[in-house]
């Protein structure tokens, strides 16, 4: 982290904001599934927080928090209980505090990203702010139909079909369940992966999964999340982690094969068996052209537009 995101991050710590990590999941997950104002994955914001510097506050009633993501502005996400809608005080009086943090800690503005188009509105009708709405194509989330997913139909999934259907005729491989006594293989694919890849590359693809995967092993539970492994010839070679959010929504957290075309053969699998949903998430693409390449080709996929709204005193500027 940068000083001047050192002295920042240093600051909201002083304010009595907690790290986003394992150790506050508990927390985090009692608003993951019935949060309004912004969509959540308690998940995500631990795995990847050795990115981020996540941290957050309970401000009355609200998950608040703030991410220090190098070479990005500093931004906010803001949650409120569902049942809390009736008499939580207003999202105006959260951001008004919060706002007051930010001028504070010597900030030149106050920005909450990943805002969903339903609740826009919600962002958007603050007074006694310049308020500035923004979108950008890396924000928005790659969801797919899991019966895409499933079906791999038409001219286009001619290849998809093929690899996965080799699969099938293989008869020195299998899928296992994951649960929390044998969650840890996962490290076992992670190194053999990493054996043949370039550090330097991965973190500029996607970060560091081995580290993400750190932090799932401590968070990782068989009752929630629904993990697969592949095996070849007795031996673990590629794993997927999911979680099923709602009827409408599963979110696919990590995975990895070391065999070809293993990674789409347990994605097939997994919401073939496993999770019914009507899609599935693999959030955004933070701007890497060669994650934004694989989320594209993966499935016949919809952009689910997230907005940034920036709060500044009237008259100010956007920098």
């Amino acid at each position: 982290m940068t000083e001047e995101y050192s002295r920042f991050h240093d600051f909201f710590e002083g304010e009595g904001f907690l790290p986003v990590d394992e150790k506050s999941y508990p927390i985090i997950k009692t608003y993951g599934r019935y949060s309004i104002l912004q969509e959540m994955s308690a998940v995500i914001m631990v795995i990847w927080n050795y990115n981020y510097y996540g941290l957050y506050k309970i401000i009355e009633g609200y998950f608040c928090s703030v991410y220090f993501y190098e070479g990005r502005e500093i931004y906010w996400n803001i949650h409120r209980p569902e049942e809390a809608a009736g008499n939580a005080c207003s999202l105006g009086h959260i951001i008004d505090i919060l706002f007051d943090l930010c001028e504070k800690a010597g900030l030149p503005f106050f920005q909450v990203k990943l805002i969903e188009e339903r609740f826009l509105d919600d962002f958007k009708n603050i007074e006694s702010y310049e308020i500035d709405v923004r979108c950008f194509n890396e924000n928005d989330e790659y969801a797919y139909k899991i019966e895409d997913l499933i079906n791999l139909s038409g001219t286009v999934n001619y290849y998809k079909r093929k690899r996965v259907k080799k699969f099938f005729e293989m008869t020195n491989v299998s899928i296992r369940p994951m649960t929390n006594e044998n969650m840890k293989l996962c490290f076992e694919i992670e190194e053999e992966w990493c054996k043949h890849q370039d550090c330097g590359f991965c973190i500029s693809f996607t970060g560091c999964e081995k580290k993400a995967m750190e932090a799932m092993a401590l968070i990782f539970d068989d009752r929630i999340h629904t993990g697969l492994f592949l095996y070849q010839d007795e031996t673990p070679a590629g794993y997927i982690i999911c979680e099923k959010i709602s009827e409408k929504l599963a979110f696919l957290y990590l995975g990895k094969a070391n065999v070809p075309d293993g990674f789409v053969y347990l994605i097939y699998i997994m919401f073939r068996d496993h999770i019914k949903a009507g899609y599935m998430n693999i959030h955004e693409d933070m701007g890497h052209p060669g994650l934004r390449r694989f989320k594209t080709l993966l499935a016949p996929h919809e952009l689910w537009r997230k907005y940034i709204v920036t709060y500044l005193k009237k008259g100010g500027q956007i920098r």
